[in-house]
């Protein structure tokens, strides 16, 4: 939201941003300083340096505490193989001046390995009145000892940016033409030690530690329909430093983790409002949780599996939280199976909402969710699949700002529920397919922004030839509200955006990529005032021996 130098958030079923649980090779990324209640903004990460993302949806909290009340977004960076040494890069520009660049080696011996990545990232004029700068640099190291394996990685994000703040109404409506500007940083890293996961017993610790700064310098936002923000500055600094360690069984089909965690949370935010005088709005606060958690996963045929998890953490002077969660899934002839799921998800409030000084509420419970899902997958091999789910999401006890006591309260409850859609198809060798559905219906007592009732994507990737890649993928939603101060809470458009990619291998060490970005010139709204990105083409080479 916010163009392209505004902040990049995920919602996963309905929820919150702030609901969804994100990690980056484990490590924990949501901040509870900031005053998004912790949702993690994805302009950090470049892409370049991602080898997965893996979303789960439903709650997290019984395998990693607070945090995931609606889903979890993993992230794995690049690793190098023991035993195998390389190079690579690759280099991009775009018809807007964007310009990017990322480098990477690695060496591997028997039974160890060290990469080392970069990538720097320049958007250009993509957007009106906004920009991003991105660098990042990664470094992880593997060495097997015995039976087992001791990893380390270490990763440094830097991003700089400047849009029109939020709710401002964009570059179409805002009055004030300022534009906010912002650095966010992430230092980071974890170092594991796991025993081979074929071995009965395995013992498995990792300790790790972060820090994330969030300096934020906004303008004014003169009155509307709704009463007008004044300008505000804000240095964020969060550190996290979390242990846990674990013991894994196995006998024969079945396995069983039992295991304890330790996390210690420090935030620090100083700032301050200006309404012609300054108002400080700094506050400090700290938080300790001990957990202890347990999951086991039964397999009583072949065709047959059932998982239970179960976790219990405890805040120092805090609350004390159980959740747990129970799936099964049963094979059924030709390629299908059924699978259900439950559980519940908890959220401790933020460090914002808890401790500023002009809005906080040191009183305010914890939010809790409690998910269902059930359906039907097909798995054709590798030419076709299908999977089919229905989820209903609860959530309760919500943390809102409420104008009248001008101050966070927890609200009742919302209830969001609806269907999912997954299709893969391989008609000829060389051609894919792939297409996803979502229908989302939200019992809300007030409307709740960005939430389209249905969204689709589909994706195609043709090889012509060896050399020859093409591809194609499309993006649309039904209109959804949204809010800001200029328009008030409102209807904004949906959408139907398609971008084409070619690529072809030059040679067996160097390869050539065009993209073509909004082919159909979409002239859509990402939010209320902040148009999506222009149509627009970025030329990439790549290397790697």
């Amino acid at each position: 939201m916010g163009g392209i130098g505004g902040g990049s958030f995920l919602s996963v079923r309905g929820g919150d941003p702030n609901f969804t649980l994100v990690t980056i090779e484990g490590l924990k990324l949501n901040n509870p300083t900031n005053s998004r209640g912790g949702a993690f903004d994805f302009t950090l990460i470049d892409p370049a340096l991602v080898s997965r993302i893996d979303v789960v949806r439903g709650a997290g909290s019984p395998i990693h505490g607070s945090d995931s009340l609606s889903g979890v977004v993993a992230i794995q960076l690049a690793a190098a193989e023991p035993g195998a040494s390389f190079a690579g890069g690759r280099a991009a520009a775009g018809s807007e001046g964007e310009l990017g660049l990322n480098l990477r080696g690695g060496a591997g011996w028997s039974g160890g390995s060290i990469l080392g990545a970069a990538a720097w990232y320049h958007s250009g004029g993509l957007d009106v009145g906004s920009r991003l700068d991105r660098e990042q640099q990664l470094v992880r190291v593997g060495q097997r000892i015995g039976t087992f394996d001791l990893g380390a990685v270490a990763v440094r994000a830097r991003s700089e940016r400047a849009t029109f703040p939020e709710d401002s109404g964009g570059p179409r409506l805002a009055v004030n033409r300022e534009r906010e500007e912002g650095e966010l940083s992430l230092d980071a890293g974890i170092v594991t030690l796991r025993r081979d996961p074929a071995a009965r017993v395995r013992p498995n610790l990792s300790f790790s530690w972060s820090e994330q700064r969030d300096h934020a310098d906004t303008p004014a936002i003169a009155p509307g329909a709704l009463d007008g923000v004044p300008a505000s500055e804000s240095r964020i600094r969060f550190r996290r430093l979390e242990g846990m360690a674990d013991i894994g069984f196995a006998r024969g089909r079945h396995t069983a983790i039992i295991g304890g965690a330790f996390l210690r949370e420090d935030g620090r935010s100083r700032g301050s409002l200006d309404l012609g005088f300054p108002l400080p709005t700094s506050f400090e606060l700290t938080r300790l949780t001990a957990a202890a958690f347990a999951e086991a996963t039964l397999r009583p045929s072949n065709a047959a599996s059932l998982n239970l998890a179960v976790r219990m953490d405890a805040v120092t002077d805090g609350p004390r939280t159980w959740t747990g969660r129970a799936a099964g899934r049963v094979q059924i002839a030709g390629g299908a199976a059924a699978f259900a799921s439950v559980g519940n998800g908890y959220k401790l409030p933020s460090f914002f909402a808890l401790a500023h000084p002009l809005v906080g509420n040191p009183d305010l419970g914890t939010e809790r969710s409690v998910n269902l899902e059930a359906g039907l997958e097909w798995n054709g091999g590798d030419r076709a699949g299908a999977r089919f789910s229905l989820f209903r999401n609860r959530f309760r006890d919500l943390v809102d700002f409420d104008a009248v006591s001008f101050r966070f309260v927890n609200r009742a409850r919302v209830v969001t529920s609806g269907a999912e859609v997954e299709l893969r198809w391989q008609p000829a060798q060389r051609l894919d397919l792939f297409a996803a559905l979502t229908f989302l219906d939200v019992d809300s007592t007030t409307p709740l922004r960005g939430r389209p009732r249905s969204d689709a994507s589909a994706r195609i990737a043709w090889t012509p030839r060896p050399r020859l890649e093409l591809g194609g993928a499309m993006r649309l939603n039904s209109s959804f509200f949204d809010a800001s101060i200029p328009t008030g809470l409102i209807r904004v458009k949906g959408r139907i955006e398609a971008d084409l990619t070619l690529g072809y291998r030059l040679t067996e060490a160097l390869r050539f990529d065009l993209a073509f970005r909004n082919v159909t010139d979409s002239r859509h709204e990402d939010a209320v005032g902040f148009r999506a990105a222009p149509q627009r083409a970025t030329a990439s080479l790549s290397f790697a021996y």
